[in-house]
């Protein structure tokens, strides 16, 4: 029930009150009780047409008028051929052929046809907490050990100076919230933050709400459920909670607290209204946001994976009377949209385009969730999590999104007004409209196509970057059209003699062959590949690919596929070996005695087109052990065709992750592995056969000094050694010494972060940097190849691979750095091979089937053929 306080003014202001109060605290009272009503009275903010200033405007600013835009507004409306006007940091007028006095120092960008969008909105973030690099010290996004800290404020800690916040903003994103992280219960208050760095250096001038005197001013909170509170304080601190129902007394214990402190103030407040008070107005500042959350001020954030916790929450919102603004992660929750109804408002799920089954809770997660939201009519947001995922790649989750089945229109809204709207700033982020703030992204291409980034992006109507050549934009609106795909019959699916006709273009050779091809197999075995092939028998089957692509099975590496399911269930994995010091040969770990096969992790593998990988042992130690190649389809090592090689290669690890009491020191990690391969050069082992070159090194680092040593290693002590750097973020800076030394190198992860102080160096891409590492090794003549850096990322390694080909830059200091689709198919296939030493050992009869271009997101993997037959995907 709603109070309502009028006060009298008092004539007397010396008079004291039954003795205990004076009239100033009684004011100060008072003044507090007319705050809560005021905020009462306030509804929801609106947004407005007529709105002409923007409290967070540069007032250096001049005008800006962008021509000749095809805006996507972010509420699902397309405009072709329209202008945007922008003054006072706000859009006035977006329609067709806006004039402006040439008087009045009107600054005029012609977009040449090129997609303008709202500015992205990411509702999960931990920027300026949580920044690179993530140096100790400056990591604030968890509030210890106390599971309970409603009481905590991300401004208090939010650095404006992280060397994110540009790199961020250069994917398109201008508005983030930061969150405090999810360790604990209750995390504390969150900041709408808008990632345009300010003059002052102040944080809180980065404020969306910045300079605000009219609108509704909305309050954030954190707060978190499942595994991470219950392993952080049950399993690591050895507290309370330390289990899910721990955690709900806690928080219904605090929620309890915080419903007695509102009543007592509202009774203060009823009774100040007859001067019947002889104690200070209520208050206590550990409960005062969570007050604020109960009286509906605050806007609740909570963290939550698992239906029966999504279920948990719900039931303490209607309990205690509280409304949850957004569950994050929420990977779980398409399955219970009847139980998001039961709650008193739309709940918005925040959630991940395909992250997964790095937990309990990620691991059933499907990445058809966002559609199935979407067609169930809960509000869909997709966030990052950064650093997590790195924010700047926040429109390529979008566009993921869209390959698995939800409307392009539907996702950019994901990412800009629905996060918008969750965050009580759908007036005036989120959306390219009249009345909106300017915050608007210009793209070089359609935002949903692989590798899009923007030319320019504007906050406030100021412009964050140099500006770069807009050339007439080709094909805006390729990527959302969608190929056609028949229903491969049924009778084709395990079978082993057959005809594919009409293929677009086969990679089967190392070289793209355009067509139309096509491709006949026979037992198994392919018989012919090319236009005048045809069916050796009448009763053969065909189907026909209408122009889709032929490519052999991608080889993946650098993940321990086969060793883990689920990083944070130890018991689903081989284990990791310690760091301790042992020269043995004997003791050398070899991955085929810990692989386990026929799981789902390697099924997500097979399913993007993976069909072999190769997995070193996991290990903290310098040297990793022997890795593996190994089908993704076996089901055991047992089965046929099963293992590849049981022993591809020795692997390595150095860099300040890898310090131990054994190897404290970069240095001595380093002489180690010299000492060890020198010693047993002539040696009958794994050891003397790297150091005679008969098995790759491979060599995980990043730093260039780190990547300079090695290539002195090789020079001086181990001529014959073939060495591979795994990692290699700053190869490029000692690139044309690689090519020398003829050491290749595995990128991973190929799109890199400043995460690290080994990787400060990172060439994260345009519009901040011209071309990648890949780009710059690349020109100098260095192999690459395309890792997995992580076991949830593998089915996305052939966009990781054509990003690079999507992304070469076009200037003349890199043209010989371009890099091509046969390239970054090479990037996963061939060139793995061939630095691995797997040419021979991979089938050439194995092949995966696109329904278009597989460089592009709208194209589906279609049919996969192995030596067990032709299986329908």
């Amino acid at each position: 029930m709603s109070l309502v306080y009028s006060f009298l003014p008092d004539t007397s202001p010396s008079k004291q009150f039954h003795n205990a109060i004076s009239f100033s605290t009684l004011e100060a009272g008072r003044a507090k009780c007319e705050a809560i009503q005021t905020r009462q009275k306030k509804g929801a903010n609106l947004p407005s047409k007529d709105r002409s200033y923007n409290p967070r405007a540069d007032p250096t600013q001049e005008p800006i008028l962008l021509k000749n835009a095809v805006v996507w507004d972010g509420q699902g409306q397309v405009l072709e051929n329209v202008d945007v006007y922008i003054e006072n940091g706000v859009i006035r007028q977006v329609e067709k052929g806006i004039q402006v006095d040439g008087t009045q120092g009107v600054k005029v960008i012609d977009v040449a046809g090129h997609i303008v969008s709202p500015g992205l909105v990411d509702m999960h973030s931990h920027i300026g907490v949580d920044g690179w690099p993530r140096y100790t010290s400056s990591i604030d996004a968890n509030e210890m050990p106390n599971p309970i800290t409603p009481y905590v404020r991300i401004l208090d800690g939010f650095n404006p100076s992280d060397n994110a916040i540009r790199i961020v903003a250069s994917g398109g994103i201008t508005s983030v919230l930061a969150l405090p992280g999810s360790a604990n219960v209750i995390g504390g208050e969150a900041y709408a933050f808008k990632l345009r760095p300010r003059s002052t250096v102040s944080n809180e001038d980065m404020l969306v709400q910045a300079n605000n005197t009219e609108d509704t001013e909305w309050r954030w909170m954190k707060m978190a459920c499942g595994e991470n509170p219950k392993r952080i304080y049950g399993s690591l601190l050895h507290m309370q909670p330390s289990t899910r129902l721990g955690m709900a007394y806690m928080l219904r214990k605090e929620l309890t607290k915080a419903q007695a402190l509102m009543r007592q103030q509202d009774d203060w407040c009823h009774n100040a209204q007859h001067g019947r008070v002889d104690t200070v107005f209520p208050e206590d500042i550990d409960l005062e946001s969570l007050v604020a959350l109960l009286r509906g001020q605050v806007l609740l954030n909570i963290h939550c994976y698992e239906t029966y916790d999504i279920e948990a929450l719900i039931r303490h919102s209607l309990e205690f009377n509280f409304t949850i603004s957004a569950f994050h992660h929420a990977l779980d929750a398409y399955r219970v949209p009847e139980i998001l109804r039961r709650a008193t408002n739309n709940i918005t799920i925040a959630t991940f385009a395909d992250n997964w089954g790095y937990t309990k809770e990620t691991y059933q997660s499907i990445p058809e969730a966002p559609k199935i939201l979407y067609e169930a009519g809960v509000p869909l947001a997709l966030k990052s999590d950064h650093p997590v995922l790195n924010s700047q790649r926040l429109m390529f989750e979008a566009a993921k999104a869209t390959h698995y089945g939800l409307p392009p229109q539907e996702a950019l809204r994901a990412v800009t007004s629905t996060p918008a709207n969750a965050m009580g700033l759908g007036h005036r982020i989120g959306s390219l409209k009249v009345g909106y703030d300017a915050d608007i992204v210009i793209w070089d291409c359609e935002p949903l196509a692989l590798a899009a980034v923007p030319l320019q992006v504007l906050v406030d109507g100021v412009p964050l970057f140099d500006e770069r050549p807009i050339e007439p934009a080709e094909n805006a609106q390729q990527a959302t059209k969608k190929h056609s795909v028949q229903t491969v019959p049924k009778r084709m699916d395990r079978a082993k003699s057959f005809v594919l006709k009409n293929a677009g273009y086969s990679f089967l050779n190392n070289t793209l062959v355009k067509g139309p091809l096509n491709l006949v197999v026979e037992n198994g075995t392919i018989i012919c590949t090319g236009s005048h092939c045809a069916s050796t028998s009448t009763d053969m089957l065909v189907y026909d690919l209408q122009g889709g692509y032929v490519l052999p099975g991608f080889v993946g590496v650098g993940s321990s596929l086969g060793l883990i399911e689920m990083f944070f269930e130890p018991m689903t994995g081989d284990g990791n070996a310690p760091a301790i010091r042992n020269d043995n040969p004997k003791d050398l770990l070899r991955a085929v005695d810990g692989i386990k096969l026929g799981t789902h992790q390697l099924e997500a593998a097979y399913k993007g087109g993976i069909l072999s990988v190769i997995t070193a042992p996991m290990s903290k130690n310098i040297v990793i052990g022997v890795s593996a190649a190994f089908k993704t389809h076996a089901e055991s090592l047992l089965h046929k065709g099963a293992l590849l090689s049981k022993a591809v290669a020795l692997h390595m690890q150095i860099g300040h992750e890898f310090k131990s009491d054994s190897f404290p020191t970069v240095s001595s990690q380093i002489n180690y592995i010299r000492q060890l391969l020198t010693d047993n050069m002539a040696n009958n082992n794994y050891y003397g056969q790297a150091a005679r070159g008969e098995i790759p090194t491979i060599i995980t680092t990043h730093n260039k000094d780190e990547i300079a040593s090695l290539v002195t290693l090789k020079r001086e002590d181990l001529p014959k050694a073939r060495i591979v750097i795994h990692g290699g973020t700053e190869s490029y800076l000692v690139a044309q010494f690689l090519k020398e030394a003829d050491i290749p190198v595995v990128l991973s992860p190929v799109l890199c972060t400043p995460i690290n102080f080994d990787s400060i160096h990172c060439l994260t891409g345009a519009p901040l940097t011209n071309g990648t590492a890949a780009h710059v090794l690349h020109k100098h003549g260095v192999k690459i190849a395309v890792g997995i850096p992580d076991n949830s990322y593998s089915r996305n390694l052939i966009w990781e691979a054509g990003w690079l080909a999507a992304s070469s830059p076009s200037s003349a200091e890199l043209d010989s750095g371009l890099i091509s689709e046969e390239d970054s198919i090479r990037f996963i296939t061939t060139n793995v091979q061939d630095i691995y030493g797997l040419a021979t050992a991979v089938d050439p009869n194995e092949f995966v089937v696109y329904s278009g271009n597989p460089l592009e997101m709208t194209s589906r993997l279609m049919l996969i053929n192995t030596n067990e037959g032709l299986y329908i995907v």
